[in-house]
């Protein structure tokens, strides 16, 4: 919004929204009310009935089955309940995509049968899948090295482009996320459900940093006299059936620190949850977002320059860190 009222002037947004809003009829302001049938039926969620459990943007807690197959199914395979429909997650790690898995998962498509669509978390799905066509549906992906058994899990990170080709990203949004991956992999936790990250690499939140389980969003930071990248964690975002809720801010970090806060982050969840219990109510229920960001200001440190170097050099850089921001497409 802030581009239409950059290019628009405030005046004339003002002037368009209120042109618009007298077609709201459900508006308690509009000079014909609020209609009947509203105050008749009400305006909770249809089918809430004045009660609403909200497992947030992650998956619901589940128990895993031992075994490849299995396990992939479990965390890759989604069936519709009203229609009985089989639809499979294809992995695209970082959500990038090479010309002989692109190929591999055309031919999929065709010899199938199936429709493809891509992921709002960079992944592909597969839809319209019979039982039966499973276990071959695993092996092709497995050759495609697309059937991790973590994806849109907790360690399949959202990341937008960064500061690889985006003009306003402040940090290398993707090679954080690849690093929180890596470190939840080496602690046992990349499988773990119910959670899920995004990371920006700026405050845009072309990455949904702000409606994730545990969201990022890139800053520069200065330390000893010097810029460093650094990142805002956020915590406790999600999109429920009824309810949207952004992120309420937890720290401040360093961008070398970050997944180490993941890995806090996600082992005491793993650990403390309640059956079926969503992160969003683990969280609460742990004393709320401002608690568990204390916990964590001691990552808030940078070393100095001679002690810790690599504080000062972002992900996927080889020269100490500078922000750089030009003009985007959004902007012109």
């Amino acid at each position: 919004m802030k581009w239409v009222v950059d290019n628009l002037g405030f005046d004339e947004v003002q002037r368009r929204v209120l042109a618009t809003r007298r077609f709201l009829l459900g508006s308690s302001s509009w000079p014909g009310g609020i209609p009947a049938v509203v105050l008749a039926a009400g305006d909770a969620p249809a089918g809430a009935e004045g009660t609403v459990t909200d497992m947030g943007q992650g998956t619901p807690v589940v128990l895993r089955r031992p075994g490849a197959l299995s396990r992939w199914e479990d965390s890759n395979v989604i069936r519709g309940a009203a229609k009985g429909t089989v639809s499979a997650i294809a992995h695209a790690r970082l959500g990038d995509l090479t010309a002989e898995q692109f190929r591999g998962l055309a031919a999929i498509v065709r010899e199938f049968g199936v429709d493809v669509r891509v992921t709002n978390r960079q992944n592909f799905a597969l839809r319209n899948l019979a039982e039966d066509q499973l276990p071959a549906l695993f092996d092709r992906l497995s050759a495609l090295d697309m059937a991790s058994p973590s994806a849109e899990l907790v360690s399949d990170v959202v990341a937008c482009p960064g500061a690889d080709t985006c003009n306003l990203a402040v940090t290398q949004s993707r090679g954080l996320a690849d690093a929180i991956g890596i470190a939840l992999e080496k602690e046992g936790l990349a499988e773990v459900g119910g959670l899920r990250i995004n990371i920006s690499g700026c405050t845009n939140s072309c990455g949904q940093h702000h409606v994730a389980d545990i969201g990022f969003h890139g800053a520069e930071r200065r330390a000893h006299g010097r810029s460093a990248p650094g990142y805002t964690m956020l915590l406790g975002g999600f999109v429920g059936d009824a309810r949207i809720e952004f992120g309420e801010r937890a720290t401040r970090l360093p961008a070398k620190a970050a997944p180490e806060a993941v890995v806090r982050v996600v082992r005491r969840f793993n650990d403390e949850r309640l059956a079926g219990e969503s992160f969003r109510g683990w969280i609460d229920r742990s004393g709320g977002v401002a608690t568990l960001g204390r916990e964590l200001k001691e990552l808030d440190h940078f070393p100095t320059p001679e002690e810790g170097p690599d504080f000062f050099i972002d992900y996927d850089e080889a020269v100490p860190y500078a922000a750089e921001i030009g003009a985007s497409e959004c902007a012109t």
